[in-house]
């Protein structure tokens, strides 16, 4: 049952760091591809480039997703989470490829006995 009290709309709720966490999901698979930070700035930018531009909390500085690589993810719709501390961004990963490591998606290593291994039956 929907609950009847959840709020017509909502704002986004930014750490402390004022970031929150974006994750990319394939539009046409499912398949989630990445999570990345974005800030205020990123978030206008994905939605006024329709392509999604991160935040990197290495370089301090927004960073557009297949800058270098031409790996782009243009955007099909972005969805804030029930708490506001979440987004979700379903995209189009031009090139198939979503991680720096040269794979489909970030989400490759899966448990083991010896601790956390490459998988090749990952999205």
């Amino acid at each position: 049952m929907i609950d009847p009290n959840t709020p017509k709309t909502m704002k986004p709720r930014w750490n402390s760091d004022g970031l929150l966490p974006a994750i990319a999901q394939d539009a046409s698979t499912g398949d989630v591809l990445m999570m990345a930070w974005m800030n205020a700035e990123a978030l206008a930018l994905t939605l006024q480039e329709q392509r999604a531009v991160y935040w990197s909390r290495s370089r301090q500085c927004l960073w557009r997703k297949g800058e270098s690589s031409g790996h782009v993810q243009r955007l099909v719709a972005i969805h804030l989470d029930c708490d506001g501390d979440t987004v979700l961004l379903k995209v189009h990963q031009e090139g198939g490829i979503a991680c720096h490591t040269g794979r489909r998606s970030c989400f490759f290593y899966t448990p083991s006995t010896d601790g956390w291994q490459i998988s090749e039956n990952t999205p």
